[in-house]
């Protein structure tokens, strides 16, 4: 009987050896497919002026402040743009893992705009790899100016007046970005601007604008960033009176802060205005130094 069990007890050892076997085997021959997500493409939801691919997770709350002064050529009376300055607070809100919302007021044009984020594709890597993430992006902003709303026109029948329709603008974006390596990231930013109304006859109110961007890692919390916006279809009026977007600037990261300091030639913060509506001439100092401030809170 003892032998007998012996003999029952090594052929059960015998046969789950075998089975284990034949599972590591299987392993070895037919891996379990990984894919692990790609995350800080950027170090913020903005390069510097246009929001990159990043966003907030659920019920993060995130306190921003924009600030940028006078143009650099201004003098030194105005201590090259120091004493004048534009400012823009917002709160931006991670609603779900892949939808973030925000809103904010600036200075500029006393403008109110608001937006929502959302994650259509995010990048990866392993045996299911996505090579990009691409958000979609929406904008509307209201200058809310005091004008008179009776919608006239001067003797040369350009807009001098604005009804609440008119006052409004909107922007549509798709952010395509890629994380090459640990340092190096790209964006792409094919862009959509519309005006309700312009204010000269010569101005479109629609305009087609192809961005790109980068971020380079200087150090584990330093990186370099810039961002360039090329206006496909500008009016003659606005070719001679306005420039395409080009800002360089570096984002450094201290704990729940991310500080950004840049320099830029345009001055609105919102985007119908820095994408179709910058002044500044970078070729003749024509430029301005802001920086960006954020702090993130978990609710």
């Amino acid at each position: 009987m003892k032998a007998a069990g012996r003999f029952l007890c090594f052929l059960i050892f015998l046969i789950s050896s075998f089975v284990s076997s034949q599972d590591d085997l299987e392993s070895l021959l037919n891996p379990t497919p990984t894919t692990t997500p790609i995350s800080n493409t950027f170090k913020s939801t903005r390069i510097i002026n246009n929001h990159s691919v990043e966003l907030f997770g659920k019920n993060q709350l995130d306190l921003r402040i924009a600030h940028r002064f006078g143009l650099l050529n201004s003098g030194l009376y105005e201590m090259f743009g120091l004493d004048q300055a534009k400012i823009r607070i917002g709160l931006e809100y991670g609603v779900l893992e892949k939808l973030m919302l925000g809103f904010g007021r600036s200075t500029y044009n006393k403008t109110i705009d608001g937006y929502a984020k959302y994650l259509l594709v995010g990048q990866k890597k392993g045996s299911n790899s996505i090579p990009l993430t691409v958000v979609a992006f929406s904008n509307i902003a209201i200058n809310t100016l005091e004008k008179d709303v009776n919608n006239s026109l001067d003797e040369n029948g350009n807009q001098v007046s604005y009804p609440f329709l008119g006052r409004l603008s909107f922007c549509q974006q798709i952010l395509i970005a890629s994380k090459v390596n640990r340092k190096f990231s790209i964006q792409f930013i094919p862009t959509w601007v519309h005006w309700n109304m312009v204010e000269v006859n010569e101005q479109k109110n629609q305009t087609f604008i192809l961005g790109s961007a980068f971020r380079y890692l200087l150090s584990r919390s330093v990186s370099l960033n810039a961002e360039y916006f090329h206006r496909i279809n500008p009016s003659s009026y606005d070719k001679e009176n306005f420039y395409d977007s080009f800002s360089v600037g570096l984002d450094i990261e201290t704990g729940g802060h991310v500080f950004q300091l840049h320099i830029t030639n345009s001055l609105p913060m919102h985007e119908s205005g820095f994408l179709t509506r910058t002044s500044g001439n970078w070729l003749d100092g024509g430029i301005h130094f802001g920086f960006n401030i954020s702090r993130e809170f978990n609710l």
